[in-house]
């Protein structure tokens, strides 16, 4: 499992992960495999068209958990 660290930043949720990649901020790219695959694929297919790493994520609530928040997360980039 990925682990949340003080030097990683994580943007959360698929509109704002689909914003950072088209403005180049995102270095990676993480995606929830229970999640919505009408809210991933649109992330799914700019990461592939941009060429960042893309990683899957077993469930919402690891991915929430390793972006060091409380709630579930569809979607998450690391900044760079």
């Amino acid at each position: 499992m990925f682990e949340a660290s003080e030097k990683n930043k994580y943007i959360i949720g698929a509109k704002q992960v689909k914003n950072a990649i088209r403005a180049g901020k995102a270095s990676k790219v993480y995606v929830a495999s229970d999640c919505d695959p009408e809210v991933s694929g649109p992330v799914i297919e700019l990461a592939e068209r941009y060429s960042l790493p893309l990683f899957y994520i077993t469930t919402r609530k690891e991915l929430g958990r390793m972006c060091g928040i409380d709630v579930k997360a569809a979607c998450a980039a690391e900044t760079l």
